[in-house]
């Protein structure tokens, strides 16, 4: 395990992946974060389609 953690740790591909990895949580984060925000707007939005749908 050390030997595995200490390649990783020379390995430019290794870094790479790592800084992807936190560029993701960071857009999920965000992501979850605009969906909290925007709940209300996105309830009734679907709430107007929805009504829309079951009227025709």
């Amino acid at each position: 395990m050390r030997d595995l953690l200490k390649r990783l740790r020379h390995e430019e591909d290794a870094a790479a992946a790592v800084e992807y990895g936190i560029i993701a949580a960071i857009v999920g984060v965000a992501l979850i974060g605009t969906l909290i925000f925007f709940r209300d707007s996105i309830a009734g939005m679907l709430r107007r389609a929805g009504g829309i749908i079951s009227n025709q």
